[in-house]
C-alpha cells in the first residue's frame, strides 16, 4: 500500500483516459448540486478533501466495473489536450462522488448542464472570509455551450486549465466589459484584480489530491481487509459487496439477493446481510467435496457462478427457515444473536431439510445447541473456523452418531443481576428465553407474536433512580425486564402506575372473579416470584426490591437449567430452592 499524490491536471488526464472505474458494487452518484459546489470551493480555496482509495487492477480479483460516470466532449480544447493513452486501471473504492464531481465540472462532462464560474463575484467573494460557492453556477447544456456567457463574466469551468486562454478571458473580462468602472483610470488595479482570479485558477489547477493505493499484486486478504474498512462516507464495504463486483453480471448477486428478500421476508426483518449466503454455499460445497468446511473470503469469492445458480435457492430457503427458527425461539430483531451464527445450522439444513422439525431428536439438539452458544458466559468467537467446525459437528452427529459439544452455561443469581446491557449477548439470549417462556402477554393474555412486536418493560420504574436514590444499574438489570405487547407496554406507560404495583392490583382483581389460577401459571412463565405468597402485594413494593431482584434471578436460573441441560457447568447453590414448572400453553 502507497499513498501518491497528483495535481488535478493530472488526475483529470487520467480520469478522461479511462484510468479509473468504479466497482459494480458500489452505488451510482448521488451527490446534489451543492456538494458539488461545495466540493470546487474547496478545492480553489486549498482546502483539504480528504484522500481517494483505489486498488489496482488485481487478476486475481477480475472486478466487473463501470466507467465514472461523466460524458466526456470529443473536441480537445487545444494543444493541453487532457487525454493520456495508457493501459493503467484503478478500482475506486472511496471516492467515486469526488472523482465524477470533479470530472463533471472541471472536464465539462456532466450530461446535462455546463458549469460556468462567475468572475466578478470570485472578486467579492474570495475578499471575504466567509467561503462561499455561489460563483459557480451552472446552465443548461445546449448546442454551442460557449467559453463564456454573460457579457463574458461567465466562464465555463473547464477552461481554467488551460492557462494561456483562461488568463486571456480573464484579462479581458475585467479591462473591457464595462463592469468595473472603478478600474477605467487604473490599470493597476485592474491588473491586480485579474492577477487575483487567475492566481485562483492556478490553485485549482495544482491543487493536490491523495491517493491511497492498494497494488494490484496485494493479497487477497489484504484487498478483503480494506473492502471491510469503514471509508470516509461510512459505508462499511462487505465481501458480498467485493463478490457483487467479481461476479456480475452471471449472477448478479445483488438483484438476486434483493429478490431473496422480497420472497423472505424474514431475511429483511432481521437485516440479513447477503454474505450469510454466500458463507452457507460455500460450507455446502465443502462438505461436498469432502474438505474441512472454512468458508473463508477466498473461497467465497472463488465459488464457480454454476454453482452459485444452482444452489442459490437452496441456500436463501434454509437461511430463511433458521432465522424462523429462532422466532419460534423467542428472538425477535431486537433481540437477534450474531448473524454468523445461524450460519451452520442454515447450511445443516441444506445437507439435513428435516433438522428442525418439532420433537426430532436432531431439532432438540439444535435447540440445545442455540441456547447454550447465547447463554455462554465466554462464547467462541464465531470465526470461520468455529462456524465451520459446528456444521462438521452437526453433519457427524448425524451420519456418525457422534455427541455435539455443548458451550457450557452457569450464572449465579448476582451474574443475572449485574447482565444489564445489550452488549452483553448473554442480555439479548435471557430476553428471548423471556419470551419464549411467556408465550403470552401478561396484560391482556394474547399470543405474542414472533414479529417485532413485542418490547421489554422495566417491572419497577427507572423514576426510582431519581425519586428515591436507588441504583440505576440495578433498574435496568435483566432481573427487572419483563416481555410485553407493544400495546400494552404504551398502555402501563400511559396509566402512570408502574407494573410492579399495577400486577399487584391485577391479582386482586383475578382472586375477587376466581379465576386466579391461570393468571398465577402465567406469572410464573414471566419469573414473577411470590406467586402463592398472600404477601404478594407488599413483596412487590419498593422496599422489597433487592430481595426481588434475588429471587426473580433464581428463576431465571432454574429457567435456563431445564433449556441447557447437562451443559449446566456446576450445580448451583440455590439448587435446593422450590421448583418451578414452566408450563406450554396447548
Amino acid at each position: 500500500m502507497q499513498t501518491i499524490n497528483y495535481d488535478l491536471v493530472q488526475l483529470l488526464r487520467k480520469i478522461r483516459a479511462g484510468h479509473f472505474v468504479v466497482p459494480q458494487f458500489q452505488r451510482d452518484f448521488t451527490w446534489k448540486e451543492a456538494q458539488i459546489r461545495l466540493l470546487i470551493d474547496s478545492i480553489a480555496r486549498n482546502y483539504p478533501i480528504g484522500s481517494l482509495l483505489v486498488l489496482g487492477k488485481n487478476y486475481e480479483i477480475p472486478l466487473k466495473s463501470r466507467d465514472i460516470n461523466a460524458v466526456y466532449n470529443e473536441q480537445d480544447n487545444n494543444e493541453e489536450s487532457l487525454v493520456e493513452p495508457t493501459s493503467e486501471t484503478y478500482y475506486v473504492l472511496d471516492g467515486q462522488q469526488r472523482l465524477t464531481s470533479v470530472a463533471r465540472v472541471f472536464l465539462d462532462s456532466h450530461p446535462k448542464k455546463n458549469y460556468y464560474f462567475d468572475l466578478k463575484k470570485m472578486l467579492e467573494i474570495f475578499d471575504d472570509d466567509s467561503p462561499s460557492s455561489s460563483w459557480i453556477v451552472n446552465r443548461l447544456r445546449g448546442g454551442k455551450n460557449p467559453d463564456r456567457k454573460d457579457n463574458n463574466k461567465l466562464i465555463r469551468s473547464d477552461i481554467v486549465l488551460i492557462q494561456k486562454k483562461s488568463d486571456v478571458y480573464v484579462s479581458e473580462y475585467i479591462e473591457d466589459s464595462g463592469d468595473f468602472p472603478e478600474f477605467k483610470n487604473n490599470r493597476n488595479d485592474a491588473r491586480e484584480a485579474a492577477a487575483k482570479i487567475k492566481g485562483i485558477f492556478e490553485t485549482i489547477r495544482n491543487y493536490s489530491i491523495p491517493f491511497v493505493l492498494l497494488e494490484n499484486d496485494a493479497p487477497l486478504e489484504s484487498v478483503c481487509r480494506v473492502f471491510e474498512t469503514i471509508n470516509s462516507t461510512g459505508t462499511r464495504l462487505t465481501t458480498f459487496d467485493l463478490a457483487v463486483a467479481k461476479y456480475f453480471p452471471d449472477p448478479d448477486l445483488k438483484d438476486l439477493y434483493d429478490s431473496s428478500k422480497e420472497k423472505y421476508q424474514v431475511l429483511s426483518e432481521f437485516e440479513v446481510d447477503g454474505e450469510r449466503v454466500l458463507q452457507i454455499l460455500s460450507l455446502y460445497h465443502l462438505h461436498l467435496n469432502d474438505k474441512f468446511p472454512e468458508a473463508t473470503r477466498k473461497v467465497m469469492l472463488f465459488l464457480k457462478s454454476d454453482f452459485i445458480k444452482e444452489h442459490w435457492e437452496s441456500a436463501v430457503l434454509n437461511l430463511s427457515n433458521a432465522y424462523k427458527w429462532i422466532q419460534g425461539l423467542g428472538a425477535t430483531p431486537k433481540t437477534q444473536p450474531a448473524h454468523r451464527l445461524l450460519v451452520s445450522v442454515a447450511a445443516f439444513l441444506m445437507v439435513e431439510p428435516d433438522s428442525l422439525d418439532s420433537n426430532t431428536e436432531l431439532a432438540n439438539v439444535l435447540n440445545k445447541w442455540y441456547f447454550c452458544s447465547t447463554l455462554a458466559k465466554n462464547p467462541a468467537p464465531a470465526t470461520n473456523y468455529k462456524i465451520g467446525d459446528d456444521f462438521r459437528k452437526f453433519c457427524e452427529h448425524k451420519t456418525q452418531q457422534r455427541s455435539v459439544q455443548y458451550p457450557a452455561v452457569y450464572f449465579t443469581p448476582e451474574d443475572i443481576k449485574e447482565i444489564k446491557s445489550y452488549s452483553d449477548g448473554r442480555y439479548k439470549a435471557i430476553q428471548y428465553l423471556m419470551k419464549m417462556t411467556a408465550k403470552k402477554d401478561l396484560i391482556t393474555g394474547s399470543i405474542l407474536s414472533d414479529n417485532d412486536d413485542v418490547e421489554y418493560h422495566n417491572i419497577f420504574p427507572s423514576s426510582l433512580a431519581k425519586s428515591d436514590g436507588v441504583e440505576l444499574k440495578k433498574l435496568n438489570s435483566i432481573a427487572n425486564r419483563i416481555v410485553l405487547s407493544k400495546k400494552s407496554n404504551k398502555d402501563i406507560s400511559n396509566t402512570h402506575t408502574s407494573l410492579n404495583q399495577y400486577l399487584g392490583e391485577r391479582l386482586e382483581q383475578h382472586k375477587s372473579k376466581g379465576n386466579i389460577g391461570d393468571f398465577n401459571q402465567q406469572l410464573r412463565n414471566c419469573f414473577i416470584p411470590y406467586v402463592d405468597d398472600p404477601a404478594f402485594k407488599d413483596k412487590l413494593s419498593q422496599k422489597n426490591f433487592d430481595n426481588f431482584l434475588s429471587d426473580r434471578a433464581k428463576l431465571i436460573i432454574t429457567r435456563i437449567k431445564e433449556v441447557v441441560g447437562d451443559a449446566w457447568e456446576e450445580p448451583s447453590a440455590d439448587d435446593n430452592n422450590e421448583s418451578v414448572n414452566f408450563v406450554e400453553d396447548e
